[in-house]
């Protein structure tokens, strides 16, 4: 399956991973890049966070696959979504993506006075628009983010579903002797 793709595998704890993967990718190449090109080595700060994420989704997968029985499997499951959802959907998907990147471009494009950008974007944590790959990696930056939680999404509603189906699945009953069998019919 490629690495950034919309289609689901039949594992979504699996694709999860790999969405947020990508994403804590893509973040740390894009913090690094406007760290160089802007002069901001404070900018590096961000693999102090994307390097540990990608340690506990990584580690919480495997452990998750290791199909641990119980408790182990239920704390990788929740580790798992939990990393996925705080680290590269809301933090860089949601804010750092969206917000620092997609909005801020569409304003400034849109003609924004210089007053109201500064407002919402203040110098010297937001450059404005004047590097383009700069830019495209950070509104890059929603699309494994948004994946990651359309498969973060089903992993939790598909466990929900699975849950449920089986507390209503009818207790089977054991095996009635041949004697037992003549006598009820």
């Amino acid at each position: 399956m490629p690495i950034v793709s919309l289609k689901s595998s039949s594992d979504p704890a699996s694709d999860v991973a790999r969405q947020s993967l990508v994403g804590l990718l893509l973040t740390s190449v894009h913090h690094v890049y406007g760290a160089y090109i802007y002069t901001t080595p404070w900018r590096y700060h961000v693999l102090f966070i994307t390097g540990p994420a990608a340690l506990v989704i990584a580690g919480s997968l495997a452990l998750f696959h290791a199909r641990a029985a119980g408790l182990p499997n239920t704390l990788a499951r929740w580790l798992l979504a939990l990393t996925a959802l705080v680290v590269p959907v809301l933090l860089f998907g949601v804010f750092e993506g969206f917000y620092n990147h997609v909005l801020k471009d569409v304003l400034y494009f849109a003609g924004a006075s210089a007053e109201q950008m500064t407002r919402l974007f203040p110098p010297p944590r937001y450059e404005m628009p004047d590097d383009a790959l700069f830019e495209i990696t950070g509104v890059l930056q929603v699309v494994p983010a948004a994946l990651a939680a359309r498969h973060l999404y089903g992993m939790v509603a598909g466990r929900r579903t699975e849950r449920a189906a089986r507390q209503s699945a009818p207790v089977r009953q054991p095996a009635h002797s041949e004697e037992e069998a003549r006598a009820a019919s």
